[in-house]
């Protein structure tokens, strides 16, 4: 059993329910609680797309090899999987946002950041741009 600490959420089977009360399953007794205690569970929110690549699938099940139920369910497997695995960024977008666009040192300027790497503002401003792309590519 897990260690259970202030504020934690659980969930309970609601044995029946009058009025404002409420009486829960609580082992092989009930208790009774307030009817304003309990929460919704949260909602899942792929739910609506999971159900409806069960349906497309019973669908194509039932009917056997229905071309249009056959694009149907390939069309909610994809809406699925899509809402699932978000796009990752793009990282030239995610470099260009961290350093402003003010990244890239001159010639010159190149020459002296290399002998002074600690305060040179364009070098630490694409240090910081590779990062935000490295941490950005490790996001899923």
């Amino acid at each position: 059993m897990s260690e259970w600490k202030d504020g934690d959420e659980a969930m309970v089977t609601l044995y029946r329910v009058h009025g404002h009360l409420a009486e829960v399953e609580c082992g092989d007794y009930l208790r009774t609680v307030h009817v304003e205690c309990l929460h919704p569970l949260p909602t899942d929110p792929h739910q609506a797309l999971k159900d409806a690549v069960i349906e497309a699938a019973k669908g194509y099940m039932k009917e056997g090899a229905d071309v249009a139920l056959y694009r149907e369910l390939r069309e909610a497997v994809g809406a699925l999987e899509a809402a699932q695995t978000p796009p990752k960024p793009d990282p030239v977008e995610v470099f260009y946002q961290v350093t402003d666009g003010q990244s890239m040192c001159g010639p010159y300027g190149w020459k002296h950041c290399k002998d002074t790497r600690d305060v040179c503002y364009c070098r630490n401003n694409i240090a910081s741009g590779l990062a935000a792309v490295e941490a950005a590519r490790g996001a899923k």
